[in-house]
């Protein structure tokens, strides 16, 4: 009867409860994610007002919050996580790009997948040294993952730009089917980049044809212009 009634109501009335406390903190996120996607730089500000983030969380906390939190742009991630250090002093911003890059399990995947996968985490920014700084980061990531055959991560880091340059070319419509990139010119391309030894041809033939099947669609679009700028700087093409 009446206490059975009294149960069922101290209930209902701690569901309403636990619906409000739900919905308040969706809001209170919304509300940071909005203000992060507005200003990224001060994005973590945002995120300890709305309870997110404590203040002075570490970059891995950060990195996890990130993750977390799907109504952050992926234009605005991009740009926090390229964004640079002070010189002197801490390196937060790098220390945050490194742990929300390890989040990634590589391990099981050619750089050309693990890449694929990478960029479709947030969107590149556009310019040169904030995307270095992206793809350094992924090639430390993806070099401690993936050592053999490479000698060093600076190897993964030219491959991986040498890539995306594939990539752009491949599948550009501005450059002519007959001006494109053939498999041999890839193969040249990348060599001397490994040390002393070459990386194996048919790991970069598999990745070739893998690009030229199917293309790595990056977010936003206006990013292959910086992406081949930056990439031949370190090809030594200009």
């Amino acid at each position: 009867g009446a206490a059975g009634d009294g149960a069922g109501l101290v209930e209902v009335h701690r569901l309403v409860e636990v619906l409000r406390a739900t919905k308040a903190r969706k809001r209170r996120v919304q509300t940071a994610a909005a203000e992060f996607n507005r200003k990224p730089g001060k994005g973590t500000g945002a995120l300890v007002r709305a309870g997110i983030l404590a203040e002075g969380a570490a970059p891995v906390e950060v990195a996890a919050a990130l993750r977390a939190t799907a109504a952050i742009d992926k234009a605005a991630l991009g740009e926090f996580l390229s964004l640079p250090d002070p010189k002197e002093g801490p390196h937060f911003h790098k220390e945050t790009l490194d742990a929300f890059v390890s989040g990634f399990d590589f391990a099981a995947y050619r750089i050309d997948e693990a890449l694929r996968i990478f960029l479709q985490a947030f969107r590149l920014p556009g310019e040169a040294q904030k995307i270095d700084r992206v793809m350094e980061a992924f090639a430390g990531a993806y070099y401690h993952a993936n050592p053999d055959p490479f000698y060093h991560q600076d190897a993964c880091y030219v491959l991986a730009f040498s890539i995306i340059m594939l990539n752009t070319d491949l599948h550009s419509t501005k450059i002519a089917a007959e001006n494109k990139m053939t498999l041999p010119s890839f193969w040249r391309q990348a060599e001397g980049i490994n040390g002393s030894t070459d990386l194996p041809q048919e790991m970069l033939t598999t990745i070739y044809h893998a690009i030229k099947g199917d293309e790595i669609r990056m977010l936003g679009g206006g990013e292959e212009a910086s992406l081949s700028r930056a990439g031949w700087r370190h090809l030594g093409g200009g």
